[in-house]
């Protein structure tokens, strides 16, 4: 996939849950092509799609974020990396799970092909269904920008915060998505 498309999947994945975090998750999901780039400078040999494409970086740059992260900064990276990942398995090329293993998985049986109509088509039309959720969440702040409720996406660390819900109600309900 082209680099429009992985910002795109990637920004549709993060506007629902922390739109400010979408610049983060951007560089993210190129990370692992200009990844090959910088390897390349330093005199690396990398092949596309091989090492920066293994599925076990972005779940270590996301296990990573829950021991040591900076308001989410680590965390949205690595959902921006995951994000790439998924987009490249959609593709006829595929992508590979981890260096021990020699098969490449292909989502929806790996169709799309890079850089032609029908990536832009799945990419933006993923962006599209993200924006129109999170249109019912755009007034989630008043004039005193002061957090409003939203059934769908309710922030359970603002709400124990602010001594709403208890510590065990945000415990229990602090890593639902929905």
């Amino acid at each position: 996939m082209t680099w429009k498309s992985h910002i795109a999947i990637s920004t549709a994945i993060t506007l629902p849950f922390a739109p400010a975090a979408i610049p983060v998750a951007a560089i993210g999901a190129t990370a692992p092509d200009w990844l090959e780039w910088v390897a390349k400078f330093f005199g690396v040999r990398v092949e596309h799609r091989k090492e920066t494409h293994y599925l076990i970086v972005p779940l270590a740059i996301i296990a990573f974020s829950f021991v040591l992260d900076f308001k989410n900064l680590i965390f949205w990276f690595g959902i921006g990396y995951l994000s790439h990942w998924f987009a490249d398995s959609l593709t006829r090329s595929g992508v590979p799970i981890s260096p021990w293993d020699n098969n490449r998985i292909y989502f929806f049986g790996g169709k799309l092909v890079t850089g032609e109509v029908g990536e832009y088509i799945v990419a933006f039309s993923i962006l599209a269904f993200s924006v129109l959720i999170f249109r019912s969440n755009i007034l989630l702040f008043d004039n005193k920008n002061q957090y409003k409720f939203n059934a769908y996406f309710i922030n359970y660390k603002q709400l124990y915060e602010e001594k709403i819900i208890d510590e065990k109600e945000y415990k229990e309900n602090r890593f639902k998505l929905f």
